[in-house]
């Protein structure tokens, strides 16, 4: 048996040489780089011999990920399908679907708004509809976020949705519309009616236009200084920050170096061509922590150098590199570090961040890990119910030991919390009683928010 293994063996390599060298002189007649014989030669010798069929797209796609994993860049990375269509629907802002949001419900997905003029809107959904169907095909147990994928799509393809409404069904038609995301918000402080807070999701397509709008709306409205909020910030197009970091410049300062492999610096400097002559003076502070990223980064570098704004905060996340996004074929992108961006005074701040000139820590309610379970019961143990027993401690609902077990003074804060918030008060922490108690700690967060009163008591001195 040996020898036969070793004959074979012989034999397979035989031929795994020959198309090796097969394969290097068709890539010498191709003029394609000679490096990528072995990958020629291994593609040739898996296609042809391995035991069963091969699926060739999913070989190449393989290849390409096996190429840039040696990168060892979290930020080069083949992008497919859903991930490819996620950074799209991120740049531009946009998606294609029918302008209404859906929530989870105890035991149920439902319509939780709807957005004007929108195809949701003109078929006549309202807010409250249980979700049942998306094109014929029951999604009523799924994840909102995967019954959200359903119902998004190409703009100007049809989709189907079918709804409970009190004891009926209804199912509507609908062609899908470009829906735009409100990347930049802004409200007056509520310490403060004379500074406007303004609070930029994402670096997109839409962002600058966003920015200027909310500006001017702020200013309408009695602002007389800013507060720029890029907290949870994670960036976007280098184009939106370098636009936004030259309203806040004077024309000729610069905003933003980018270095090339070679040592080789393009330098952007502020100016119309950048802001379109749009201007913001008001005194301001930035709001950084430490999902500040990448974009986010370059807006607050630029306006701390320039224009001596201070941030206020946590230090930021530290990403000090550049990527392009190609197209590679249908539904494929390849995302690529081509290179690296420094602040207007030369510094990288890869891996080290920006340092807040105010220093301003998250309360200890905003650092509580998200609960992964959909329901808590009495006598269970672990990390889920920790933070369960850290949320109650902060919302002040009965006396809870944190020790990581639902035991009786849990199921009794539980119950407390149920009575107050008209839910079934059972001492059992379901999906409804999860979700509220998020949503009463987020609203209590923003409440009682110290970085934000720092941010506007540095610009209201």
């Amino acid at each position: 048996m040996i020898i036969v293994i070793v004959a074979l063996g012989g034999g397979v390599a035989g031929g795994y040489a020959l198309s090796y060298q097969q394969a290097q002189q068709s890539v010498l007649k191709t003029g394609v780089p000679k490096e990528l014989a072995p990958v020629i030669a291994a593609y040739e010798t898996v296609t042809n011999n391995y035991y069963k069929s091969v699926n060739t797209t999913k070989l190449t796609d393989g290849a390409i990920k096996g190429m840039l994993a040696t990168l060892d860049d979290p930020y080069s990375v083949y992008l497919q399908n859903n991930d490819k269509t996620n950074l799209d629907d991120t740049i531009s802002a946009s998606f294609g679907g029918i302008g209404a949001t859906v929530q989870q419900n105890h035991d149920s997905l439902s319509i939780a708004s709807i957005l004007p003029d929108t195809p949701a809107k003109k078929a006549g959904m309202q807010v409250g509809d249980v979700l049942l169907k998306v094109n014929g095909k029951d999604v009523s147990k799924q994840t909102v976020s995967k019954a959200v994928a359903k119902i998004r799509g190409k703009i100007g393809t049809t989709v189907s949705v079918t709804v409970k409404r009190g004891s009926k069904q209804a199912t509507f038609s609908m062609k899908r519309q470009k829906i735009t995301v409100d990347t930049v918000t802004g409200q007056l402080a509520s310490a403060n009616k004379q500074v406007g807070v303004i609070t930029i999701s994402t670096f997109s397509e839409p962002t600058v236009k966003q920015f200027k709008a909310t500006v001017k709306k702020l200013r309408k409205e009695g602002a007389k200084s800013f507060v720029l909020d890029l907290r949870q910030n994670p960036g976007g197009m280098m184009s939106a920050a370098l636009s936004i970091s030259s309203m806040f410049s004077k024309n000729g300062q610069t905003v933003l170096q980018v270095e090339d492999r070679n040592g080789a610096k393009e330098v952007y400097k502020a100016g119309k061509k950048l802001d379109d002559g749009f201007k913001v003076t008001e005194k301001t502070a930035v709001l950084i922590d430490g999902n500040s990223a990448s974009a986010s980064e370059i807006t607050a570098a630029a306006l701390h150098q320039n224009s001596n704004i201070p941030l206020v905060g946590e230090k930021s996340f530290g990403k000090g590199t550049v990527q392009n996004v190609g197209e590679m074929g249908s539904n494929k992108e390849l995302k690529l570090t081509i290179a690296k961006w420094l602040t207007p005074n030369g510094t990288w701040i890869n891996h080290k961040g920006l340092t807040p000139d105010i220093k301003v820590d998250y309360p200890a309610a905003a650092k509580i890990t998200l609960i992964n379970a959909t329901q808590l019961k009495p006598g269970d143990k672990g990390s889920d119910v920790k933070s369960l027993q850290q949320m109650l401690t902060a919302l002040k609902v009965g006396s809870v030991t944190v020790n990581s077990q639902y035991d009786d003074a849990t199921q009794a804060a539980v119950k407390t919390f149920q009575q107050a918030n008209k839910l079934d008060a059972t001492g059992t922490a379901d999906q409804d009683t999860l979700a509220t108690l998020a949503q009463k700690l987020s609203a209590q967060l923003t409440k009682d928010d110290p970085m934000m009163k720092a941010a506007v008591d540095a610009v209201a001195k």
